[in-house]
């Protein structure tokens, strides 16, 4: 028990104990006042000064400076927050649910308003997430069909964090169709348990209006649907570098530019039937004020108890005021009452906990705390969680460390974790392993799934280009050969030639032709040295350059593991369109016009 109270005892608030240092100063000068108290000092020498003074025995001194300064810690000690136990406490949060529904086609690259339309709304869709204080709040995007990005969650930070990646190209059916995206939306409500809440479009058209009125027409007393155009009404051609990656502007099949205009008329009457709220976008944000306002069909919403607890540190320090009562009571004796004001001069306002020692904070903490200043390398010596030490680990690049803190942890996270740090490290066959072993655990974990094949993609290509280079080696070995034999047979041929000159030519004569001759055949060897030291320098130029390539596509790789949501979200809509397809819930969009 103590054991434990001793690990996590710390302080919420140690600011407080800066206040020490003004009651220390203040304990030090009262008493050097009193020791001065008498004027007789300047006048008398000290050794008579005793006899000629009378100096009461027995009574109770008028200034407790000692007792003072005792309450002044007490006070600080209560107010720095001593805690060493946690407590669940139940979390209540208003019961405002919003789901947000974000238009992908390709109008929304339209250039009528700058940069383009989709990133005015993207922008927009920040600055909206970023004013949901409470309540839940969920997204789904909509092209030829549509699809959940997130379910309503509180976590706004999380589909914030998704919002780079949506764009047109994720999404698997071209064409633009509302109404699955109101369907999709009135489901996620149900699922969560929800019975009432708001829809909000941003959308630059409406193309099935019939069909996404009688959807929203429906629900419009539970779930009113809002709408936030993005555009203007004459409206801008839609370059096709963005979507295709050529230059021009898109047209459509019989050769025509298309320019696709806002109609905030008709966005005004979808709005008014669905039972919500129109407006057009707007740089600051007197349109989300608008739209966000409390709607009085919602009014009987009440603060509901989350499923989750959070747990709180327990603070002790109302406890130690107990021991401030006798003093205070004492303060009612004459002489003592001025002793009130010092108690109140100390700050009233709490100070924010900081990183001081042991003491203060358990050690987790600091190490979170060395974590969000992006020392990473510390908070990996500080953290005693290993789940926690691995990713500090990992993030300093000290992946075998990393590595061997995740191997102890029997999780799918630590797993897939595991199979990250080995991949880093180049051990790409056990990487794949720990990959699987995430799998077992959680089958439905897509990051999983991506990072193993992306790893089994690499290896069979390494494999691929190692048995082209032995081939190529193979090949120019046999070429080596075939040339140094019809060398060997030149040299021979002509040394015959050389040797029956020799005979028919004078003695000096071919001494002299020797020594011509030497030297031709010393420069033939030595150019046959170097060409064969330069082929030898080429090969192994060409094995580093590939080593180097292989290397640097690695790491193209695998900065794709962490920071690919865009492709997580493109594949995961593509299998549900595919599903939806065979189960025979929707049909293939055969519309002419994808936008």
């Amino acid at each position: 028990m103590i054991d434990a109270i001793l690990q996590d005892f710390h302080f919420l608030r140690p600011e407080w104990f800066y206040a020490v240092i003004p009651a220390l100063l203040l304990f030090m000068l009262l008493r050097y006042r009193q020791s001065n108290v008498s004027n007789w000092d300047k006048a008398i020498a000290p050794e008579l000064l005793t006899h000629l003074l009378e100096t009461p025995s027995g009574t109770v001194s008028k200034n407790p400076f000692s007792l003072i300064l005792i309450a002044w810690i007490l006070a600080i000690l209560a107010l720095a927050g001593p805690v060493w136990e946690k407590k669940p406490q139940p979390v209540h949060e208003r019961e405002d649910a919003l789901i947000i529904i974000l238009d992908l086609t390709r109008s929304m690259y339209a250039t009528d308003v700058k940069p383009n339309r989709l990133v005015r709304a993207r922008r927009k869709l920040v600055d909206l997430l970023g004013m949901r204080k409470e309540g839940v709040t969920g997204l789904v995007v909509f092209a030829g069909d549509a699809h959940a990005v997130s379910p309503l969650t509180d976590d706004t930070n999380t589909i914030i964090a998704m919002i780079p990646a949506l764009t047109p190209q994720i999404m698997p059916a071209p064409g633009s169709e509302l109404a699955p995206a109101i369907v999709r939306s009135i489901q996620l409500f149900h699922d969560a348990g929800v019975a009432s809440g708001r829809i909000l479009i941003i959308t630059d058209d409406i193309r099935d209006v019939a069909e996404a009125q009688s959807v929203a027409r429906s629900f419009r007393f539970s779930f009113p649907v809002s709408v936030l155009s993005v555009g203007t009404e004459e409206g801008a051609p839609i370059p096709t570098a963005t979507t295709s990656g050529n230059s021009g502007y898109l047209k459509d099949r019989a050769g025509n530019l298309v320019i696709p205009k806002v109609n905030l008329q008709s966005l005004q009457e979808f709005a008014n039937v669905a039972g919500g709220r129109f407006s057009a976008m707007t740089l600051a944000d007197e349109d989300l004020a608008y739209l966000l306002a409390d709607d009085p069909l919602l009014e009987n919403e009440t603060f509901r108890e989350l499923e989750r607890d959070f747990d709180v540190w327990y603070e002790q320090g109302p406890w130690i005021l107990l021991l401030l009562l006798p003093l205070a009571s004492l303060a009612f004796r004459r002489g003592w009452i001025w002793c009130l004001p010092l108690m109140l001069i100390l700050p009233p306002a709490p100070a924010e906990a900081s990183l001081w020692d042991d003491l203060w904070q358990t050690r987790d903490q600091q190490a979170m705390t060395a974590m969000k200043k992006g020392e990473a390398v510390e908070a990996a010596q500080l953290f005693e969680d290993t789940q926690w030490k691995g990713s500090a680990l990992y993030q300093s690049d000290n992946f075998a460390d990393a590595g061997n803190q995740f191997a102890t942890i029997d999780s799918s996270d630590a797993r897939y974790n595991l199979g990250n740090s080995l991949a880093k490290q180049g051990r790409y066959e056990e990487a794949i392993e720990a990959y699987s072993q995430s799998l077992t655990i959680e089958p439905d974990n897509e990051d999983a799934v991506f990072n193993k094949q992306l790893l089994e993609e690499l290896l069979s290509q390494q494999e691929q280009q190692q048995k082209q280079d032995q081939q190529d080696k193979d090949e120019q070995g046999e070429d080596g050969e075939q040339q140094q034999n019809s060398d060997q047979q030149n040299s021979d041929q002509q040394q015959g030639e050389q040797e029956s000159q020799e005979r028919q030519d004078e003695q000096q004569a071919g001494e002299e032709q020797d020594e011509q001759q030497a030297e031709p055949k010393k420069s033939e060897q030595q150019s046959e040295e170097e060409q064969g030291e330069q082929q030898n320098q080429q090969l192994a130029e060409e094995d580093a350059k590939l080593d180097a390539e292989e290397q640097q596509a690695l790491q193209q790789w695998l900065r794709r593991v962490p920071d690919d949501p865009g492709g997580l979200l493109r594949r995961k809509f593509e299998q549900q369109y595919e599903e939806a397809l065979r189960q025979g819930n929707i049909s293939r969009n055969n519309t002419n016009a994808d936008w």
